[in-house]
C-alpha cells in the first residue's frame, strides 16, 4: 500500500499569514500537521495531529479550524478554543471585510467575530452571502430567500426555482443577485422587489 503527502497551502486574503497544512495517508487521508507562518516565513505554532480538517486564515491571523462535528479558533499563539459544535457542516466563509467568519450546518447559519464570539445567528440554508461587518445578509433555503439587516429578519421571497447556483451582494450591498441555470434575478435590498432580470 502506498504512503500519501499532500500540503495545501492556505493564505489570508491580506497575504499577511499562510497555513500549511499537511495530508497523510493511504486510502484515506489524515490531517497530521497544521503550521501557521507569517508573510516573512517565520513559524508562528505548528499543530500535530490537530483534531480539524480544514482551516480558514483570517487577515489577523486568527484561525477558524473545522472537522465534521466542531469548529474550532485557533489563536495567534495556536492556543486552540471549541466554539461551536456542529451538525453536519455544510458552508464557511469569511464576510468581505473578513471582520466575521460564517460557518452552516442543518441547524443554522453563524457568525462569528474573528475573537470568537457569536454575532448573529439566522435560519439554516445551503447558501448564504453577507456584505461588510455582516450588517446584510441573504440566506437561500430551497426557493426561499431570507434578507436579514443587522441580524434581524427584514422580509422572505419566494422564487419559482429552487435550483439557485450562487448569491452575491453588489460591492455597494444594495442588490442581491441570484444567479439560477440560465439567467439571474436582481433584488433591491430596501424593497425586496426584482428590479431587473437577465
Amino acid at each position: 500500500m502506498s504512503f500519501l503527502i499532500f500540503t495545501l497551502t492556505i493564505e489570508s486574503i491580506n497575504k499577511e499569514f499562510i497555513g500549511e497544512v499537511i495530508y497523510t495517508g493511504g486510502t484515506e487521508l489524515h490531517c497530521s500537521s497544521f503550521t501557521l507562518y507569517n508573510k516573512e516565513g517565520h513559524k508562528l505554532y505548528s499543530i500535530l495531529n490537530p483534531a480539524a480538517t480544514a482551516f480558514y486564515v483570517s487577515d489577523s491571523g486568527v484561525v477558524f479550524a473545522t472537522n465534521e462535528t466542531k469548529l474550532f479558533l485557533y489563536g495567534l499563539d495556536g492556543n486552540i478554543e471549541e466554539i461551536l459544535p456542529l451538525d453536519y457542516p455544510n458552508g464557511f466563509g469569511f464576510s468581505p471585510d473578513n471582520t466575521l467568519f460564517f460557518v452552516s450546518d442543518r441547524n443554522g447559519i453563524y457568525g462569528f467575530t474573528i475573537s470568537g464570539k457569536l454575532r448573529y445567528q439566522f435560519t439554516p440554508g445551503r447558501l448564504f452571502a453577507s456584505t461588510e461587518m455582516g450588517k446584510r445578509v441573504c440566506v437561500v433555503s430551497n426557493d426561499t430567500l431570507s434578507f436579514y439587516e443587522e441580524g434581524r429578519l427584514k422580509f422572505i421571497r419566494l422564487v419559482e426555482s429552487p435550483y439557485i447556483r450562487a448569491i452575491n451582494f453588489s460591492s455597494d450591498g444594495n442588490l442581491v443577485q441570484v444567479k439560477m441555470a440560465g439567467d439571474s434575478l436582481f433584488y433591491d435590498f430596501e424593497t425586496g422587489e426584482v428590479i431587473e432580470e437577465r
